[in-house]
């Protein structure tokens, strides 16, 4: 009965969320870094990490923080749009993501095993890990909802062999983008991937200073992200389900 009480508190009361005094939320971004001297970035990141050979096996390595640590122009967009959102984010940047958008897919095991060892308590993952990792991947999932760590992660913006890993997994929150009024959710009725929000055309932070527009499932994933910290900053020990619940009912409509 609790649980219920506070999801339909959290649903009627979501906006004013942001202006509330909230408790801090560690958020984890598994991306291409984050440049963490952009002016609407600075002091938000925490902790800057990159994933790397170090003796022929994928090491994570601490950086200094307060660096740009993107290597391409993704992970600081995505981590600006959860620091908009989200003023109680604490941002932990690894990065796993080279200049080319590209990375060896252990790595993102590498850095997942990081933040669950850090205990992170959102971890958003605007990318898709191959089918050749499933097995291992889902492990590590099933790992995040047993420690009550929050996993938001993003369909592939074009299909292949799978809709996107881990954003298939139910033990994640799963994102799509669709063309809806910035902050709009949408809950899916049908398939794997759960919720749906706006990811088009999006002005974002770019590595350097200044802005971009970006466009994808990536930049719809970390509104979602931002929205659970506004709730875990507010209800520190809501539990995975509860989040889902949450947003289900704060949802427009369904798709």
């Amino acid at each position: 009965m609790t649980h219920v009480a506070i999801s339909e508190a959290a649903a009627a009361r979501f906006d004013e969320l942001a202006a509330s005094t909230l408790e801090p939320v560690d958020v984890a971004v598994i991306d291409s870094g984050i440049d963490a001297t952009h002016p609407d970035l600075a002091g938000r990141v925490v902790s800057q990490w990159t994933v790397e050979d170090e003796d022929g096996r994928l090491a994570v390595h601490e950086l200094e923080t307060g660096i740009n640590n993107d290597t391409f122009g993704h992970g600081t967009g995505v981590a600006g749009i959860i620091a908009r959102i989200a003023p109680n984010a604490r941002l932990h940047d690894i990065r796993v993501l080279d200049a080319r958008n590209k990375g060896d897919p252990s790595a993102s095991l590498v850095a997942f095993r990081h933040v669950l060892a850090k205990r992170h308590r959102l971890i958003n993952m605007s990318l898709a890990i191959p089918a050749s990792q499933r097995e291992a991947l889902y492990k590590l999932c099933e790992s995040a909802y047993q420690r009550n760590q929050v996993v938001v992660a993003a369909k592939r913006n074009v299909p292949v062999t799978d809709e996107g890993l881990p954003a298939e997994f139910s033990s994640v929150i799963s994102i799509d983008n669709h063309q809806v009024p910035e902050m709009s959710l949408h809950f899916i009725e049908q398939g794997l991937i759960e919720f749906a929000t706006l990811g088009n055309e999006l002005t974002v932070p770019a590595p350097g200073g200044g802005y971009t527009v970006k466009t994808g499932t990536s930049f719809a994933t970390p509104t979602v992200t931002g929205m659970c910290c506004l709730m875990l900053g507010r209800w520190p020990m809501l539990r995975q389900f509860e989040l889902k619940t949450i947003l289900k009912a704060r949802a427009h409509d369904a798709l």
